[in-house]
């Protein structure tokens, strides 16, 4: 059965835990399990845990383990060293009954003991949740002490009644029942007060020892409020990074998305450049061919006037080279001649209005289109160079975007890991690791 005794400094904790151990005079004055204090010093510097079987009647004993803490004593470090070395022991315990809160019976609840309670409730909320217990020190019983507490009108009960209510406040809100107070003198110098202690003495390890035990593995401790300070100065530079890292980020984000819509703007800029691309191709293909084309023509018909026999000279002329030529109607073609730019002759027939001859002279496609040709191709030219600069640009803006989306991941990652970090600082607990790197740094 494990035991932790916890309360300010010089409230009787080792006292307390040489009485409960062995209550024998020469245990409590010559051979101390737990040193107690003749000055005003403390002499419980470090955790110590000791067990011992401890008889409680004459054929009951018990295995009792009893881990005595040192009090706060407003020294950052060494409460700290004190809380880490306490935690290790609980966790080796595995298992504790109860938690003693030791107080002297004439003194006030001062702030250290309002800070141990703050302190233990946070720590071991199971235990004290269920397994608190208040012993009240020195609490004389001899003839003279009675009296004078009478002649005080101190009321024993009522004093009970105000330091539990007056402790519990102080709990964390983790007490929610009325815990068992005990009231004890753990040096009485006369048979009739070691009889009366022996008797509260019995009673403490007997409620003890029918509590249920509480399973105990810390692996988070409150922070003490020097490095709630320290933190939260840590904390406050760490928001600045957070800050400045967020205002980047929003410029990488506005940065990312303008270029991606630039890019798609690229990209149907691109789209529509190939198109034109596409028309003045198919255009050149159709047109830059030496397939034969209409240049110019000639047609005669007789008109209203009845058919008859009639002879006429004609002259086809081209704006373009003439590669061919060709002469239709039912009629007699005599004398052609085909230079460069005409064809000329004489044709004879009997003509009627629905009797005509016809001359047509053709040129190559890419002659008589040659002007448009030239102009596709320079045209041609053109988009083909606002296609490969609208690429160059798109591919820009790709990078540009690929580019952020890259430095927007860096960006969170840090701001996430600043913020682990951050809220690490602004937890009120931390792990036994960061407790002793604390005491490192």
């Amino acid at each position: 059965m494990s035991v932790l005794l916890i309360g300010s400094t010089g409230m009787g904790k080792s006292t307390l835990g040489n009485f409960l151990l062995n209550p024998d005079d020469k245990h409590l004055f010559n051979k101390q399990t737990f040193p107690s204090a003749t000055t005003n010093r403390p002499m419980t510097e470090e955790v110590k845990v000791v067990s011992k079987r401890v008889r409680i009647e004459a054929s009951k004993s018990e295995m009792l383990t009893i881990i005595d803490t040192p009090g706060y004593i407003k020294n950052g470090e060494k409460d700290l060293l004190h809380i880490i070395n306490i935690i290790r022991k609980l966790n080796e315990c595995g298992e504790i009954k109860a938690c003693i809160l030791v107080i002297k019976f004439s003194s006030k609840i001062d702030a250290q003991c309002k800070a141990t309670m703050k302190h233990y409730s946070r720590l071991l909320p199971d235990l004290f949740d269920k397994n608190v217990i208040i012993v009240m020190t020195e609490f004389y019983t001899d003839t003279r002490s009675e009296a004078l507490r009478k002649r005080q009108c101190i009321d024993v009960e009522q004093v009970k009644r105000n330091t539990i209510i007056e402790l519990t406040k102080y709990s964390n809100n983790q007490i929610s029942y009325s815990p068992q107070l005990f009231t004890i003198d753990c040096l009485p110098m006369t048979s009739a007060e070691k009889e009366t202690s022996l008797i509260e003495r019995k009673a403490i390890l007997n409620y003890v020892f029918q509590l249920p035990p509480i399973r105990i593995k810390i692996q988070k401790i409150p922070k003490p409020d020097y490095i709630i300070h320290k933190d939260a100065q840590e904390n406050d530079k760490l928001q600045g990074q957070i800050k400045g890292y967020s205002e980047r980020l929003k410029e990488f984000y506005k940065t990312s998305k303008e270029a991606l819509e630039d890019a798609h703007k690229k990209e149907r800029e691109f789209n529509e450049i190939e198109s034109k691309i596409n028309n003045l191709e198919t255009n050149l293909r159709d047109k830059n061919t030496t397939e034969d084309v209409v240049a110019s023509q000639w047609s005669f018909n007789g008109g209203w006037i009845r058919s008859r026999l009639m002879t006429r000279d004609f002259n086809v002329k081209s704006p373009h080279k003439i590669t061919n030529y060709s002469m239709n109607g039912n009629c007699e073609f005599n004398d052609v001649v085909q230079t460069s730019y005409t064809v000329s002759g004489r044709v004879q027939g009997k003509f009627s209005r629905r009797i005509n001859a016809s001359v047509i002279a053709y040129t190559e496609k890419r002659i008589k289109y040659a002007d448009e040709i030239e102009d596709s191709k320079r045209r041609l030219s053109i988009e083909n160079t606002n296609l490969t600069q609208c690429k160059s640009a798109c591919e820009d803006f790709h990078k540009i975007h690929e580019e952020s989306e890259t430095e927007i991941k860096l960006l969170e990652q840090q701001i996430d890991e600043i913020r682990a970090t951050a809220a690490r600082f602004q937890s009120d607990f931390m792990t036994l690791d960061e407790a002793m790197s604390k005491l490192k740094s």
